[in-house]
């Protein structure tokens, strides 16, 4: 007779997700904080033949951010998620839309910098070592869509701030712990 006990878990246990993505997911948070600063404390770009200073660290943090975005990336795919909580089925295809955005448009901006440094010959490098391909040539488009990169980084903060606020109304308002999940 098998007089194993069952182990059950508390609700928030359950509901909370792994360590490893929690990780990724407030790295995430920390290297965009940077970036962000980074990119509106940089100076004009047009006239730059090697990036320095403030734009070699706004390479340098990009590359960094998009291997952690890859692995979250990689990790959310493969990652057995949390049970959802008690929520309308509106509410969970928000969310899930709006995770997808934010995944999507996340890469899109990292791989639009990536373009564009590339694209003006700048060196591409990891950690300021390891050198990344170049993905354009001075005499591509890639050289000219930092516009492109700057207008969809704006579009990320917009999603990042509702994202946040969405966070915000299920702590404040709906009361449901959903913060913890994370935390």
């Amino acid at each position: 007779m098998n007089t194993a006990r069952r182990i059950r878990l508390p609700p928030l246990a359950r509901a909370r997700y792994d360590a490893i993505s929690r990780l990724l997911h407030w790295l995430t948070l920390g290297l965009l904080v940077v970036q962000f600063m980074l990119g509106w404390l940089m100076p004009e770009t047009n006239d730059v033949k090697v990036p320095s200073g403030v734009i070699a660290w706004h390479i340098g943090v990009g590359t960094s951010l998009l291997v952690v975005v890859v692995a979250w990336c990689v990790r959310a795919v493969t990652r057995q998620a949390p049970e959802p909580t008690d929520q309308s089925f509106c509410v969970r295809a928000i969310a899930s839309v709006g995770h997808i955005a934010l995944y999507a448009l996340l890469l899109l901006v990292l791989l639009l910098g990536w373009l564009n440094a590339s694209g003006r010959d700048w060196p591409v490098k990891m950690a300021g070592t390891l050198h990344l391909p170049q993905i354009a040539t001075p005499d591509s488009p890639g050289a000219s869509i930092g516009e492109w990169h700057s207008a969809s980084a704006t579009i990320l903060l917009v999603l990042i701030g509702l994202h946040v606020f969405a966070v915000l109304v299920h702590q404040f308002v709906l009361k449901d712990h959903l913060l913890e999940r994370m935390l």
